[in-house]
């Protein structure tokens, strides 16, 4: 009981800001100070390199919308396809919440091939492997928009510092996005601090830490999380199984990074 007065009672009010009818949510002021947090990063990995950065706003918007397409369509075809099926006015109706971020790394992936294939002067793995040190705030920022949304929450726990979701029931749970929010804002720090260790002299490097990394986090932090339904061998969730794909390519490419097998075929604007 003496625990219980610990308890983080959470019921924060979505709307960052209303006028009348209509409002703006805080998970759409994170996910715009998301975007910001890239495009800072990545001008200051640019001038680090000394490399132009005219195109960055460009290569974010189609990394962005490769993202979200991506994102939802993992979302609808592994999560909620029977609901999208029935009410298939509701796929575009991203507001609402309902993106899985492993099909969002593939269609960012896909969305960035998109556009070196449109801009010749960008080598792919070169950018690939720099643009993903950007990406990481992303993430933690997204993870604290579904905090204050009271979305993606933990197991019960009798912990000191669980939260009570008011807007899901009266039990104290795990904040499991938070945890995954703090995660990712260290790994990004961590990631800074490699890069300014070791530039481009290690190609493939930044590739490996975020698959390995990333996705072992949200491995290890599904254990927390209320299971999304399938269960497989018993302990290991549909989510989980999703990551392992991830995490298997990071330690793959790590083999190849140490020997140093991995090369950027040419270098970016020449």
């Amino acid at each position: 009981m003496l625990h219980s007065l610990l308890y983080i009672s959470w019921n924060p009010n979505p709307d960052f800001v209303s006028f009348g009818n209509y409002s703006i949510k805080w998970y759409g002021v994170l996910w715009g100070l998301s975007l910001f947090s890239c495009f800072f990063i990545a001008q200051y990995v640019f001038k680090k390199l000394k490399r132009d950065d005219e195109k960055i706003t460009l290569v974010i918007q189609y990394v962005f919308i490769g993202g979200l397409i991506g994102a939802r369509l993992a979302h609808i075809l592994f999560y909620q396809l029977d609901f999208y099926l029935a009410h298939p006015a509701d796929i575009i109706a991203v507001w609402k919440g309902g993106l899985a971020s492993h099909g969002g790394v593939i269609g960012g992936l896909l969305g960035l091939y998109i556009f070196c294939k449109r801009n010749k002067e960008f080598n792919f793995f070169w950018l690939l492997d720099h643009g993903i040190i950007c990406v990481i705030m992303l993430a933690s920022l997204i993870r604290f928009g579904n905090l204050m949304k009271s979305e993606l929450y933990g197991k019960p726990t009798g912990v000191s510092w669980a939260f009570i979701f008011q807007q899901v029931d009266n039990v104290p749970r795990h904040p499991v996005v938070l945890y995954e929010s703090v995660a990712y804002f260290i790994l990004q720090i961590f990631m800074l601090l490699l890069f300014n260790k070791v530039k481009e002299s290690k190609p493939g490097i930044y590739i490996t830490v975020f698959l390995t990394a990333v996705f072992s986090v949200r491995f290890l932090l599904e254990f927390f999380k209320e299971p999304d339904g399938a269960i497989f061998f018993g302990v290991i969730s549909k989510t989980q199984m999703l990551n392992v794909p991830f995490i298997l390519a990071g330690v793959i490419l790590s083999y190849f990074v140490i020997k140093g097998r991995l090369h950027y075929k040419t270098s970016l604007n020449g």
